[in-house]
Order: structure tokens, then C-alpha cells, then sequence
């Protein structure tokens, strides 16, 4: 037989967050929430997050509900949407400086991190193929990128990436050049090596890309390579030569030389020679290229080449 149970007696004792201690009966209950009920019973959806932050266990709803706002069967407005993604970002922000601080988090903000990782691969990846209008799809991860942007929350590239290629499948080459103009989506090695990659489909990606590695002042070999490997030797020259005479005494002479050999150009080749050639002048004093350079087939096509003009002159 099950006695009646009298709730919220002066024998009660609370623990927070979850235990109730009755003094008189002599029991001990843990409470718990059941969360999937509240998604049908709170409307407001920017409510409903800020409960879930709050509850243990209620990444995997948080991002259910997010999902269903993006959906294009029960798209949800711009605005509300980004609320939200300000109430998820303040978390991982707190979270962060907590972290900074080694101290503990402040639980008035929330209890579960739901960071980019979680929205990429549960919410923004699966969206990209769903039937929606990308002009919404971009707005949506543009918004993202300002809230995190708010919070000083490094922005990962995996996001950058996701609305270059948004952009670029859609033929939004204008707004993808905006984008960039105005650091919506910021530098970095990585977008400029995305933009390489689709030189194919979209040939001013190329520019960009050598444009973004130059404004980052920290990739100057990155664009010596990417011209280089592009055949691009002249253009790889001049760039060396702004850089100033260390950047120039860096260069591999074997890799310099075996780039203008493979382009089968003479003039080309002669003038890759005859810039190494001051290279080592100013780095010995003498235009020889030393024996651990592996140049020597170079100096025998060059030799090939040019000797007979040389002996005629």
C-alpha cells in the first residue's frame, strides 16, 4: 500500500539543483526535467533556447530546434534566428573566458556549449543540399559569423569554406568579391587556398586568393610557391625582389631553375638564370653556383643554350 505523499513540507530539505531531502519520511528523491514536452509547450523559440542552455543533456533538442528554423518546411525569421545564435555564442564566450581564467563558469548563462563544430556538422552541413533558397542559406551563416564575430569568437574556416562554395555554386561571384572586400569572411591560408582550388570554375579566384596572402603579411612563401607552381616565374620574381635581398638569398636556385626548364622557353630560362646568377653574387661575391645546389644540369643547358652567342659576342 502507497501512503499518500504530502509535496513541499517544512520537512522538506532542497539541494540544488536537482535533490529533495523529506526529514520526516526519511526519504531522498533526485528531480529531473523531461525535456520533450517544453518543445511543444514554449512557442518562443528564443525562450525555449534559453531553457535548454540551461538543462543537462539538451545539446542534441537545442540543435533539433535550430534545425527545424532553417528547414524550409517551418522556416523561422532571420531575427529569431539570430537571437539565437547571440544566446549560443554568449555561452561558448563565457565558456572560453572561464577557460582563460581557469575558474568556473557561470551557470547564469548556461550549462551546455553547443560550439561551431556542433553547428556545422549537425545544422549547416546537412542544410546544404536541402531544398532551400541559398540567398537564405548564406544570410543564415553570414548572420552566424557576426554573432560570433560579437563575441570575439575566432570564426573556424570550415564556415568560411561553406558560404565561398554557397557563393560560388550559385554564380555570386560579385557578392563573393564584397564578401571579401568587406571581411565578412576574414584572411586566412586556408580560404586563400580554397580560392586556388577553384580557379577552374571561377578564374579570378586566382587573384584573390594571391590578394588575401599578401594582406596576411605572413605568407609571403605561400605566394612565392603558388606562383611558381603556377609557371608564373617573372611575376615570381618581382615579388621576390619587393620582399628585399634576404627573401632573395632564401630561394632554392634548383627548384628556381627547374621551373624555367620545364616552361621550354629560352628567354625565360635566361633571365631565371641571370637573376640566381646575381643571387649568388651578392650572397659569394661570384655568380658560381656551389656543388650542394644540384644545379649542375641547369649550368649545362644554360651553357647549351647561350654559349655559342656568348663566344660570338
Amino acid at each position: 500500500m502507497t501512503a499518500p505523499l504530502e509535496l513541499y513540507t517544512a520537512s522538506w530539505i532542497v539541494f540544488q539543483p536537482n535533490i529533495v531531502i523529506d526529514a520526516k519520511l526519511g526519504t531522498l528523491w533526485t528531480v529531473s526535467v523531461d525535456l520533450e514536452p517544453m518543445l511543444q509547450l514554449m512557442p518562443d523559440k528564443t525562450q525555449l533556447i534559453d531553457f535548454l542552455l540551461r538543462r543537462t543533456g539538451s545539446k542534441p533538442m537545442i540543435l533539433d530546434v535550430i534545425r527545424t528554423l532553417l528547414h524550409p518546411d517551418a522556416q523561422g525569421e532571420l531575427a529569431i534566428i539570430s537571437t539565437i545564435f547571440d544566446q549560443l555564442n554568449a555561452v561558448c564566450a563565457a565558456r572560453a573566458q572561464a577557460d582563460r581564467n581557469m575558474e568556473r563558469p557561470s551557470s547564469s548563462l548556461g550549462v551546455v556549449v553547443v560550439d561551431q563544430s556542433d553547428m556545422y556538422t549537425s545544422v549547416f552541413a546537412p542544410l546544404e543540399d536541402a531544398p532551400m533558397k541559398y540567398q537564405f542559406m548564406v544570410a543564415v551563416l553570414v548572420e552566424y559569423i557576426r554573432s560570433l564575430n560579437q563575441y570575439a569568437l575566432p570564426v573556424e574556416h570550415f564556415l568560411y569554406e561553406l558560404v565561398i562554395n554557397l557563393l560560388v555554386r550559385h554564380n555570386r561571384h560579385y557578392q563573393l568579391h564584397q564578401f571579401l572586400q568587406y571581411h565578412v569572411v576574414n584572411d586566412s591560408k586556408h580560404v586563400a587556398c580554397l580560392l586556388l582550388s577553384l580557379e577552374g570554375t571561377y578564374p579570378p579566384a586566382f587573384q584573390l586568393a594571391l590578394d588575401m596572402l599578401k594582406r596576411l603579411h605572413t605568407a609571403n612563401e605561400d605566394i612565392f610557391d603558388v606562383l611558381v607552381s603556377k609557371n608564373l616565374l617573372l611575376p615570381a620574381l618581382r615579388f621576390l625582389r619587393s620582399l628585399g635581398s634576404e627573401a632573395v638569398a632564401a630561394v632554392s636556385p634548383r627548384r628556381f631553375l627547374e621551373a624555367a626548364h620545364s616552361a621550354e622557353d629560352p628567354s625565360l630560362f635566361y633571365t631565371v638564370f641571370k637573376f640566381i646568377e646575381q643571387r649568388n653574387m651578392a650572397l659569394r661575391k661570384k655568380p658560381d653556383f656551389v656543388q650542394g645546389e644540384g644545379c649542375e644540369e641547369y649550368v649545362a643547358h644554360f651553357n647549351k643554350l647561350f654559349a655559342s652567342s656568348a663566344a660570338s659576342a
